[in-house]
């Protein structure tokens, strides 16, 4: 068993959350029992999540979408009474990290989505408009086929990632822009890379692509937003030899 305050201590530190302004307050959202032994992660808080923490005994949760978010209505009712009061009755602490683990230098969606797909060298963009986007850009020095690339993608997520093939057909280069990346289409496609890689899109996207000759590829918000939380259930693992268990809930969107 671990101290939930040197739990806290570490995860606060390790993502410096101080350096971060967000949508959410990031840390713990919900305190629980006093010491952890057992803990849950996932992408997004609900009610599926914290049963499944309740199945497996889980005396925590870690998730890159928190329960309070800035814009929400301050009534604690319907959905969120349920989550709560089902958190509560259990003992559980609820942890959250959005934007700090969006910028972590290590663990980042982004860097560990160009790693998974074989890219040679990872940049951050020089125009710091575009760095505020949380994106990073990928280098191939022997370039896939955009088939092959899209195969990368779909074999990385275990998904069928949607397609606008209007640039080139090698892939030298790429940025990525996990979860909602959808609005920094008109920033990317001044970049001069091949493709865009983000997890949606929305009703004008193709037409942008097509007359920008940009290949775009979205692979699902959740989807494209696995890799950080996961890595950081193993990185608690490793260092405090806990046991973590990365809960999937399927999610197209």
């Amino acid at each position: 068993m671990l101290a939930r305050k040197i739990l806290e201590e570490w995860l606060n530190d390790y993502l410096e959350v101080d350096k971060v302004s967000d949508y959410h307050p990031n840390g713990l959202q919900i305190e629980g029992k006093d010491s952890v032994g057992k803990i849950v992660t996932a992408v997004s808080i609900n009610l599926a999540v914290v049963e499944a923490a309740v199945k497996n005994k889980a005396d925590a949760i870690i998730v890159h979408h928190g329960m309070f978010w800035k814009s929400d209505e301050t009534v604690i009712r319907g959905y969120r009474k349920h989550r709560i009061k089902k958190i509560i009755e259990n003992d559980i602490s609820l942890f959250a990290y959005h934007l700090p683990l969006d910028l972590h230098p290590e663990i980042s969606n982004n860097r560990l989505i160009l790693k998974g797909l074989g890219v040679d060298d990872i940049e951050e963009p020089e125009d710091t408009k575009i760095r505020y986007s949380f994106g990073l850009k990928g280098v191939f020095q022997s370039p896939p086929s955009f088939d092959e690339f899209v195969h990368r993608v779909n074999n990385l997520f275990g998904t069928e990632s949607r397609v606008f093939h209007y640039g080139s057909d090698k892939i030298s280069s790429l940025y990525v822009v996990s979860g909602a990346g959808r609005n920094m289409i008109d920033q990317v496609s001044r970049l001069g890379v091949d493709a865009y890689l983000t997890g949606d899109a929305q009703e004008n996207t193709e037409y942008v692509a097509k007359e920008e000759l940009l290949n775009y590829i979205y692979a699902g918000h959740y989807n494209t937003e696995k890799p950080g939380i996961k890595e950081l259930g193993e990185q608690i693992k490793r260092k405090f030899q806990l046991d973590v268990q990365f809960i999937d809930i399927s999610n197209p969107l």
